[in-house]
């Protein structure tokens, strides 16, 4: 049966890494390209509040979703359009990106373990690695890719704002149904083993840590418009910022809005990559024109 899971999962992701040993660079190279095409999904743009913004309980009482101090005060920002990947890139994907441009594999000490195989999110690969991983899969397909900056990540994590804790089916934290099961499985799975977000996202709760293309700031009050903070300013945080909160830690310690900052040379925690498409329409529309 866990076989058979897997493989529905690899299924499932679009990923066809048992053919990849068979063609060409060049034929791999476009596989991969289809593949990213085919799982970019269209996040329409809007309004939300982003960060914490809490509920009211069952008594009327207004209750924070989770302990992150930074994840205050909720603040009004405004998205443009743009598309997401529907899965954490792969080992698999990740290694071909490498052997094209001539850079070293990530996690080479580990590759002998069922975490670091094909259809696994890669980690251990440094923020200016990740961005260029999607930066270079953007030029191979036309669009203007990159990491996304956090108001994009959350947002889409959020369902286009939803008020929820977790990027689960419903919202809700169920180990073992829509979740890892830390008390069973402590590393990650296979992309796409758990129920996407309403919006058709795998694994942005619990699976790894995600780079964003933001430097950490403090949130401000005040409207904003597509925030970005890539650009290293003076006096402000020199660390980026990672969302997703990974595999580890209790309800509390992994809902979305636990905001981590990682130095952008780290290569020790469990941080994986999400691309995003800086493109105002849905990309299969615009291929079409």
């Amino acid at each position: 049966m866990k076989a058979q899971k897997i493989l529905q999962t690899i299924s499932a992701a679009g990923l066809i890494t048992t053919l990849l040993a068979s063609c060409s660079p060049t034929e791999e190279i476009n596989a991969l390209k289809q593949r990213t095409l085919d799982n970019l999904v269209f996040v329409e743009g809007g309004t939300f509040m982003m960060g914490d913004v809490g509920y009211e309980d069952e008594n009327g009482q207004f209750r924070n979703f989770g302990p992150d101090a930074d994840a205050f005060p909720a603040h009004q920002v405004t998205l443009t359009s743009y598309s997401i990947l529907r899965y954490e890139i792969t080992y698999a994907e990740y290694d071909l990106f490498a052997e094209v441009t001539g850079r070293e594999k990530p996690m080479q000490r580990f590759r002998k373990e069922v975490y670091t195989g094909p259809d696994y999110p890669v980690k251990g690969v440094t923020w200016d690695e990740s961005r260029a991983y999607c930066q270079w899969i953007g030029e191979q397909l036309g669009y203007p890719m990159d990491l996304p900056t956090e108001a994009q990540w959350e947002y889409a994590a959020r369902s286009r704002g939803k008020a929820v804790a977790y990027a689960t089916d419903n919202g809700e934290f169920e180990p073992g149904r829509n979740i890892r099961d830390a008390t069973k499985i402590w590393h990650p799975m296979p992309v796409g083993s758990w129920p996407p977000n309403p919006l058709g996202l795998y694994d942005m709760t619990g699976n790894v840590d995600e780079w964003t293309v933001d430097y950490w700031r403090a949130y401000r009050p005040g409207a904003v418009v597509n925030p970005r903070h890539d650009e290293y300013q003076k006096l402000k945080s020199d660390q980026k910022v990672t969302r997703g909160s990974g595999i580890l830690g209790g309800r509390g310690q992994i809902t979305l809005y636990v905001r981590a900052v990682r130095d952008q040379d780290n290569t020790g925690a469990g941080i994986g990559i999400r691309c995003v498409a800086n493109h105002p329409e849905p990309i299969t529309e615009a291929r079409a024109k």
